[in-house]
């Protein structure tokens, strides 16, 4: 665990320890530097960065000492992470991540990139920058400019390949005994009115819905599904808006908001996913709809200290779920493999929802649980069922 408080003059001294030892742990430090000097150099610096506004430097705490240095500046344009280092007795455990991931969630909410410059000869930080998705746009003989935006993740991961291969026609989601039910229940959930489907994708659900006299429109962030999707509908017949389900906006009211095969975990923090259920009220009439189908955790499959469930074994085709029971984050690992030694493997992260955090999510946006049933036929939810559509309603 480590918490983050802003950096006094008082602080100054460790600041300098800090970035001492992380530099020359990693074998950066200058030969012959005269210590020092460099300690008192740097000293003053960080005195100037507590005085200046327009940053916020922040000593890293960790089991309850300071062990870490943050710089960070915020613009209308950007969060960037100006600097960050941590001593080298608590390196490799996770703590630069989960702080990059929370700068990663602030960028994703202002839909605004994170930037940061890495030393080309820093190459441990450069591993652990393209680990969490950054991509150089820029730099010099000395130094990359990197970014993360929440468009580009998605892209990255909803890439052309990945939407090429996900309609499987006929068969698994795309089944008829999958769709048919699924097609049939929005369409008198919608009531005869438009409906609107976050994460749209390729149209597995919303090209038959369509057909089906409801009329339907979408949001996508991936411009490769979206592209699939193309192949199938027109922008007449499936208007989509391209952006973030959690705040991009669709002209008009609808009398549904649904969301299909757990999508709303694709949303990694609960502020997120909140603000999903609050963007779907935004888009519905009075008495309107907000259905979600998703899986429940399966955590009673998880024996203490074993990291990983297997959730699917076919021949060619292996799911192997790893959790994070503490930010309730969880990695699928798809393994696509035929007769040879080789596989292809595809990852998705997630965080997992309890129903009755979903339903106090709903609680917060204006909605209250009309129904949750095991399935799209509306079979009875119970302790066993392995996954939900759960409906919420608007006040009238």
């Amino acid at each position: 665990m480590h918490r983050l408080r802003p950096a006094t003059d008082a602080d100054a001294a460790l600041l300098a320890e800090v970035a001492f030892a992380a530099t020359s742990g990693q074998g950066r430090m200058p030969a012959g530097v005269d210590e020092t000097a460099w300690r008192t150099e740097f000293e003053g610096w960080s005195r100037e960065s507590v005085a200046d506004p327009t940053t916020d430097l922040a000593v890293v705490e960790v089991d309850g000492r300071g062990a870490g240095r943050l710089r960070v500046s915020r613009t209308a344009d950007s969060v960037e992470l100006n600097g960050i280092q941590l001593h080298p007795d608590i390196q490799n455990r996770g703590v630069g991540t989960a702080i990059i991931t929370t700068l990663k969630s602030e960028a994703a909410r202002r839909d605004v990139p994170l930037r940061l410059h890495v030393e080309r000869d820093n190459p441990n930080a450069r591993r652990l920058y393209d680990r969490l998705g950054f991509v150089r746009t820029g730099g010099d003989d000395k130094e990359d400019v990197m970014e993360w935006s929440k468009a580009a993740e998605q892209n990255r991961l909803w890439n052309a390949e990945v939407a090429q291969r996900y309609d499987t026609p006929g068969v698994g989601m795309f089944a008829e005994d999958v769709l048919g039910p699924t097609v049939e229940r929005l369409a008198g959930l919608a009531g005869g009115g438009r409906a609107l489907e976050f994460a749209i994708g390729t149209g597995r659900v919303a090209v038959p819905l369509s057909e089906y006299g409801v009329p339907v429109s979408g949001i996508e962030f991936s411009d490769a599904m979206l592209e699939q999707l193309r192949t199938k509908a027109d922008a007449d017949t499936i208007p989509v808006v391209t952006g973030d389900m959690a705040t991009a906006r669709v002209p008009g009211e609808f009398s549904l908001v649904y969301l299909v095969f757990n999508t709303i975990a694709n949303l990694l923090t609960q502020e997120e996913q909140v603000a999903c259920f609050r963007n779907a009220a935004r888009h519905l009439s009075p008495g309107g709809r907000f259905v979600i189908e998703l899986w429940v955790p399966e955590l009673r499959r998880l024996p203490p200290g074993t990291p990983a469930t297997v959730g699917t074994a076919d021949p060619g085709y292996i799911l192997l779920d790893t959790y994070d029971v503490l930010k309730q984050h969880v990695v699928s690992h798809h393994f696509h493999f035929s007769e040879g030694t080789e596989a292809q493997l595809f990852r998705t992260p997630h965080r997992y929802i309890w129903p009755a955090e979903l339903d106090l999510m709903a609680q917060l946006a204006g909605f209250t649980l009309e129904s949750r049933h095991a399935d799209w036929t509306t079979t009875e939810f119970t302790a066993d069922s392995p996954s939900h559509v759960s409906v919420y309603r608007l006040p009238s």
